[in-house]
């Protein structure tokens, strides 16, 4: 059964709220238009899948740009008083500047638990080898403790 393409207005409507939003289902309800039509649409029209990747980054630039906002310019919160806001303060977050760092520049920001750079380059050899003497220990724990004549098919 061949998708039934949407039209021009519903498109954009869609492209637009998923722009806007970076959620797939509330770009269909802004187009009137189901999720699981959407997604046949994506998957029957390579231009539509093309624009829909488009309207996702832009959407995830927007979280960056916004995620940055929160962690250089801070956030105002109200501070009360007897019941009453007596102003403002502005609150940073430090581990969404953190978070930010070790995405944009994991080389310099990385977690320095995991023993750093040089470490981590031999992270996955490590991994493997501790692999390899475990399942070598099991072996011999499986061996040691089989009874006698397990292996052997009761007659």
């Amino acid at each position: 059964m061949a998708v039934q393409r949407w039209t021009s207005r519903r498109r954009a409507a869609f492209l637009k709220a998923l722009t806007d939003t970076g959620n797939v289902s509330a770009a269909a309800r802004a187009a009137k238009a189901s999720r699981s039509r959407a997604y046949q649409l994506k998957a029957a029209d390579p231009e539509f899948a093309a624009e829909w990747t488009d309207a996702l980054e832009t959407a995830i630039d927007s979280l960056d740009a916004e995620a940055r906002r929160r962690a250089l310019d801070g956030v105002e919160t109200p501070h009360f008083h007897q019941g009453r806001v007596a102003g403002t303060v502005r609150k940073y977050s430090d581990s969404l500047l953190m978070f930010l760092l070790r995405a944009h520049r994991p080389e310099r920001y990385r977690d320095r638990a995991a023993g750093g750079s040089e470490a981590d380059a031999d992270t996955d050899d490590t991994f493997a080898e501790a692999r390899e003497t475990l399942a070598a220990r099991l072996a011999r724990l499986d061996d040691e403790f089989e009874p006698d004549g397990a292996d052997e098919d009761p007659e």
